[in-house]
């Protein structure tokens, strides 16, 4: 008898699993969201990238603590910010920005130099896409 409730438990969890799996798949979708595309950046000047030098892709999670603000800097490889969570002010001389989660923007490697401060009250976290090339950085402060 012992083995016949096994037996029966094994078949409730497989039939379960099977069935969540059809469910999920039955109802799955693969969606792709265009969050941003552009050939300039934040300040309107337009992206390029070094010739003749091996391209290197960097893709970098930030965490700015709430009130910080970073150095003033500059980027010499073009990257696209997504805001993941927080609340941020970029200040540079063509202007104040503000961005929020979710939210996505540029930064053109003809931009100029710049700052950007967590205006929230908890961490802010953005994910930084970087197209560049190997040995250059990704930011050098100013």
């Amino acid at each position: 008898m012992r083995s016949l409730n096994s037996l029966f438990l094994v078949f409730i969890t497989f039939a379960s699993i099977l069935s969540s799996n059809q469910i999920a798949n039955a109802q799955g979708k693969i969606v792709i969201d265009n969050l941003i595309t552009t050939s300039k950046g934040l300040d309107g000047k337009n992206i390029s990238y070094p010739r003749f030098k091996q391209a290197e892709l960097r893709l970098l999670k930030v965490i700015i603590p709430a009130g910080i603000k970073t150095p003033i800097h500059i980027h010499p490889s073009p990257l696209i910010v997504y805001v993941s969570r927080g609340r941020l002010k970029h200040t540079s001389d063509n202007g104040i920005n503000f961005f929020n989660s979710g939210d996505s923007f540029v930064e053109s490697n003809y931009g100029g130099k710049h700052f950007v401060e967590n205006i929230g009250k908890n961490d802010a976290i953005l994910f930084v896409s970087v197209s560049s090339v190997v040995g250059t950085p990704t930011t050098i402060n100013k």
